[in-house]
């Protein structure tokens, strides 16, 4: 066999072993290039765009005459000084109160800016769930590690407990127990990745790039909170755009009591002998003589606006207290954190060096180490738990929108 025959070898072996990581190449995918990828690429998010925009686009619509009627005319009793009927062409247009026309495009301006507070409020909802699958993906990698070194070291256990117990230097009630712990690590190994993938997902999902990605393994610490200004949330910009929509739109069908105007345009002449042309104009006004319609139309508008200001109130009731509620919800996820950082990280460490060293020593046997190792990894557990909880709540406190 030549070298070629060698190196195709080694390669044919390389790639059965190494199918995937070796030959694929998937982007690395960091939190802003995640947001910005789903603020581009989201579905959801373009719809609710094309919708704003489709809103903004009918703003000239509040200028809305009627159809202008271009009409002929002949009438036998209409008779010209030459004693022939004239023939009469004409233009003639109707048109509401002028100052309806200011108030339509008002309305329209304010659904405007009412779709554009919701598009935010979406763009809102999709940055803060891109971040928090992305936060629950290094938190599965953190809690996948250690669980994959558990389960290896109950994996050894079990081995040691089978041979131990065929030579008699240990009960039936160890080997049990160890492969019990084996059985469990492996579940719950198998479990944690299965909730990985999930999560890569659902990310996939919201991002919506089309391409392949991986998230880099990161020190995971505790996000900060952002003091939003309660005024300038979007979801009470929204409601407050609400109301001005609908103390406009109250104006505008009280406006429409207003009188129509009328205007009409002609000449008439005829082809007899000595013909003139005879031109005219015709103005008036439509005044309602029924009000009940209309007047229902504007209760409808009030009670209307009435809700929108209930609903404003409400939801800044609510907000400012959900916040409150995930505030102190945060002060329990940090007492676990605080915890850690200031004993348990150091108490895990000891767990581990004590135990490593008793061990060599023979002080404790393997069974007993390999408790006091979980116990070491049990604490490390606990705080990624807690501060997956922290800086979840942390996300969606700087994103909070629905209370």
């Amino acid at each position: 066999m030549n070298l070629t025959h060698k190196t195709l070898y080694f390669i044919f072996w390389l790639f059965l072993a190494y199918p995937i990581e070796v030959f694929s190449q998937k982007a690395i995918l960091d939190l802003p290039a995640a947001i910005d990828s789903a603020l581009q690429n989201n579905l959801g998010l373009r719809s609710a765009y094309q919708k704003l925009e489709a809103t903004r686009a009918m703003v000239p619509m509040g200028f809305n005459l009627d159809k202008t009627q271009v009409f002929y005319r002949h009438d036998q009793n209409d008779i010209a000084e030459n004693g022939f009927s004239n023939k009469v062409f004409g233009i003639s247009q109707s048109l509401q109160f002028p100052t309806v026309y200011g108030k339509q495009r008002k309305v329209l301006e304010d659904l405007t800016m009412v779709e554009q507070q919701q598009y935010l409020l979406t763009q809102n909802q999709i940055i803060k769930e891109v971040s928090q699958t992305y936060y629950t993906i290094l938190y599965l990698q953190k809690l996948e590690e250690n669980y994959r070194f558990l389960d290896s070291l109950y994996q050894q256990f079990s081995i040691a407990a089978d041979i131990r117990y065929e030579v008699g230097e240990t009960n039936f009630l160890e080997k049990l127990t160890a492969r019990s712990k084996m059985r469990e690590l492996a579940v719950q190994l198998a479990q944690t990745s299965e909730s990985k993938k999930q999560a890569y997902v659902r990310l996939e999902q919201l991002i919506q790039s089309g391409s392949e990605f991986v998230i880099p393994d990161q020190v995971l610490i505790p996000l900060p909170t952002i003091n939003w200004n309660m005024e300038s949330h979007p979801g009470i910009q929204f409601f407050q755009k609400s109301v001005n929509l609908k103390e406009d739109n109250v104006i505008l069908e009280k406006q429409r009591l207003l009188p129509d105007l009328y205007g009409e345009f002609f000449r008439g002449t005829n082809t007899g002998p000595n013909a003139r042309i005879y031109p005219g104009i015709q103005l008036g006004v439509s005044i309602p003589l029924w009000f009940g319609a209309q007047k229902a139309k504007i209760n409808a508008s009030k009670f209307e606006l009435a809700q929108t200001n209930l609903a404003a109130n409400n939801y800044t009731f609510q907000l400012s207290n959900r916040r409150e509620q995930l505030e102190i919800e945060l002060k329990k996820f940090q007492e676990a954190i605080s915890f850690y950082t200031q004993e348990g990280q150091q108490l895990s460490m000891q767990l581990i060096a004590q135990g490593n060293q008793a061990y060599k020593s023979g002080e404790i046997d393997f069974f007993q180490y390999v408790l006091l190792i979980e116990n070491s990894r049990n604490i490390e557990v606990d705080y990624l738990t807690n501060l997956q909880g922290y800086n979840m709540t942390v996300l969606e406190i700087n994103y909070l929108i629905n209370p």
